[in-house]
């Protein structure tokens, strides 16, 4: 939608406004003049320097402000090369974005008024239909345009508002899809008018709507969590995976021997990049080789009281893959393993509980072929039964699971426990720990979808492979963080991402599971630009949390000992921030902090879905001059801003700048 005499019956536009204007019962004479002192309707801008922008744009249209008095509704847009013959504003006067006419180009605008050149109209249509009822012409002393400079006074009267009316504008340069204010997609920004006059008083309440970025962003927390031994990779990423095995953590027995783990998974370097561990405790990972992954030690231990160690598998059927056949599954049942183990886990919840918090998600990975608590193929080529080692029965698979739970319960605000498989204890057990949820398939549909299948056996409960039921862990995600990675190593991944039936497939899992990351089989080691990127970037954004900040709403002026402001923040991502990292706003100076609040946000809860916060920043004792009002998400390891709004303006800490005020 642009100009009014374009679309379809604007050819008649012109007609029908010329009749309008001749049968009006009243001239345009007869409107109320723009008569107030503050601001005249000249050219000279002067008059607006204490008004505050509303919104900005680059390009032809540059900046639009608003203000009012008791007579009129006064409108600026300055910019350079404005056309001097096509220009509209569009005026939502009821601040309901679902009446009025949706004008094309922004996010819904509910306009009721439309001023093209001089030329004022009041929509009379159902919404999306053309129909504009001439109202009025302005005069020289309401409108005044140049290539630099356009200003206009509507008289309050006219527009049926007053002191305490809300009102949304915009502009459209001649016709263009882009030289507007605000920028296409944006929302109309809003106004209040009070009695407060045009001067931008501390009355005046401005509103902004900040710039946003469409692109995916490289937070911590989400994304992909390709392997931590590697450190060689073209995409972006915030986490790392880390698979241990217990012969690598313990090859002696009591020593556990996290230096040489860590330099393994080059814990150091992840370090300084900001990048955080997905970890798991493996006690049986198959390989190509024949091979025990519980220590030496311990298996002899076991064997010297009287205890079966456990069974040496070869899988020739085929199930397990090429590389993926050989290896050793422990006797679970083992009283004497199950007491080492839950030693092991103890060690490795002490290591990682610091404030510098190493590891984000323990996954429990101590039960079954690579951790993902199954010992399949269950029956031989021969007929065998546990074919590849037996797997235990709840009572015995449930004391490994509480290992977890009494080494990480009240250590949830550093690392967060994950399972593969839903389970009682997931979600109720005696220290109240609910966890999260990781699918190792994920994009594969009958893996996702079947009767046994993960996100239906995590939504309806499911019979287990040893022909156990177990309950449903449904909607864990409303509070925990899902997780997992591509099945089928890297032509499985690739599928997934594959524009047609494997990336439908892929996200219809991503919106019914909300997963937060994906790895260690992910697309982090793909080459940027890579012909899958658009498909790798827009999973990427639509994983986890998306925080994009849509409006602020403040004061022009500070005045009195609390500044307070209104900031809109839409999560755009599937899924909940994990931690309750603190949010902050800001008043700066420069590069300099002059006051903060911390704000109540609890950043867990801010599922998909638009949220405001009010707050007032404590402003006794600051000295008068221009501060610009920014936003930022704290990481508490280091005290900094740690998390990256989809919005311009990013300062050099990681602050987000969204409009300025003057005291």
């Amino acid at each position: 939608m642009t100009r009014l005499f374009d679309k379809s019956k604007r050819s008649l536009g012109l007609f029908l406004a010329f009749v309008l204007m001749i049968t009006l019962l009243l001239p345009a004479g007869a409107l109320p003049k723009a008569s107030a002192a503050t601001i005249t309707i000249d050219g000279n801008v002067s008059d607006w320097s204490s008004v505050s922008a509303l919104t900005t744009n680059s390009g032809t249209a540059q900046t639009l402000k608003v203000t009012n008095d008791g007579t009129n509704l006064y409108l600026l847009i300055q910019g350079s090369g404005l056309s001097t013959t096509m220009g509209n504003f569009w005026i939502n006067t009821d601040n309901n974005t679902s009446t009025g006419y949706q004008a094309a180009g922004w996010g819904v605008t509910g306009v009721e008024w439309l001023l093209e050149n001089t030329g004022l109209y009041r929509y009379g249509g159902s919404g999306t239909d053309w129909v504009w009822n001439f109202n009025s012409t302005l005069t020289s002393s309401q409108f005044y345009r140049s290539s630099t400079v356009i200003e206009v006074a509507i008289p309050l009267s006219t527009l049926q508002i007053s002191a305490g009316s809300t009102v949304r504008v915009g502009y459209i340069d001649n016709s263009s899809d882009t030289s507007r204010l605000p920028a296409s997609g944006q929302t109309l920004p809003a106004y209040l008018l009070t009695s407060a006059g045009s001067g931008g008083g501390t009355g005046n309440n401005i509103v902004v709507n900040p710039v946003e970025l469409d692109s995916p962003l490289n937070n911590p927390f989400k994304g992909w969590a390709p392997s931590a031994k590697s450190t060689t990779y073209a995409q972006p990423h915030r986490l790392v995976y880390a698979g241990v095995t217990w012969k690598e953590l313990e090859s002696t027995k009591g020593t556990y021997d996290f230096s040489a783990i860590e330099a393994a998974n080059n814990f150091a370097y992840w370090k300084s990049k900001g990048v955080k561990v997905v970890f798991r405790f493996i006690l049986d990972s198959p390989t190509g080789q024949a091979h025990r992954d519980i220590p030496d030690w311990l298996y002899n231990d076991m064997i010297a009281r009287g205890e079966s160690p456990g069974t040496v598998y070869n899988d020739t059927t085929g199930g397990m893959g090429t590389g993926n056949n050989m290896g050793f599954s422990p006797n679970y049942n083992s009283t004497y393993l199950q007491e080492r183990h839950k030693l092991a886990i103890e060690a490795i919840a002490a290591r990682y509980n610091t404030n510098d918090r190493p590891v984000a998600f323990v996954q429990i990975g101590s039960l079954g072929h690579w951790g993902e608590f199954h010992t399949w193929p269950y029956v031989g080529p021969n007929g065998e039964t546990n074919y590849t080692g037996a797997f235990p029965t709840n009572d015995i698979s449930n004391k490994y699971v509480q290992h977890y739970i009494d080494a990480f319960a009240g250590k949830e605000d550093k690392m967060q426990v994950l399972i593969r498989r839903s389970i009682a204890l997931a979600k109720t057990n005696n220290k109240g720990m609910v966890m999260g949820m990781f699918n190792d398939v994920f994009g594969h549909k009958d893996s996702f979808d079947a009767d046994w299948g993960w996100y239906t056996g995590t939504q309806n409960g499911y019979w287990d492979d040893i022909g156990q039921q177990q309950p449903a862990h449904a909607n864990f995600w409303e509070t925990r963080i899902s997780g997992g990675e591509f099945y089928g190593g890297a032509s499985g991944m690739l599928a997934a991402l594959t524009t047609g039936s494997g990336f439908t497939e892929t996200l219809r899992q991503t919106e019914l599971s909300k997963p937060s990351w994906l790895g260690p089989n992910s697309p982090a080691s793909l080459p940027l630009n890579h012909a899958l990127q658009a498909n790798i970037d827009a999973l990427k954004k639509r994983m986890g949390y998306h925080f994009v900040v849509k409006e602020i709403s403040h004061p022009s002026t500070i005045s009195g000992s609390t500044f307070t402001t209104t900031i809109k923040v839409e999560n755009k991502g599937v899924q909940h921030f994990p931690f309750a990292w603190p949010v902050e706003i800001q008043l700066r100076s420069g590069n300099t902090v002059v006051a903060k609040k911390t704000t109540t946000v609890n950043l867990t809860t801010w599922k998909t879905g638009t949220y405001t916060v009010t707050d007032s920043i404590p402003v006794s004792g600051l000295a008068a001059g221009t501060y610009d009002i920014a936003i930022a998400i704290i990481d508490p390891e280091t005290n900094k801003p740690g998390v990256d709004f989809a919005n311009t303006n990013k300062l050099t800490d990681g602050s987000f700048k969204l409009s300025s005020v003057t005291k």
